[in-house]
């Protein structure tokens, strides 16, 4: 019976232990940097964002400024 134990359930070699713990880590370090690099895509597409909206605002900014020295101009 001791026999038909072992061939069942053969003993793990350490190699191959320590193959699948380089493994496990492998792949956790592998899924935080997809976390990260998902983080700084964002990080980025915000950024383009802001500054676009802060590029809309300066040129509403110089538009109305324009016509502001237009109206002053044509006042005096």
């Amino acid at each position: 019976m001791a026999t038909a134990t072992a061939i069942s359930f053969p003993p793990s070699t350490p190699s191959s232990d320590s193959c699948d713990l380089t493994d496990q880590i492998r792949q956790r370090a592998l899924a935080r940097l997809y976390e990260r690099r998902a983080a700084v895509d964002e990080l980025i597409d915000s950024l383009e964002m802001y500054q676009a909206r802060q590029h809309q605002v300066r040129a509403e900014c110089v538009a109305i400024s324009a016509t502001a020295k237009k109206l002053t101009a044509a006042a005096k």
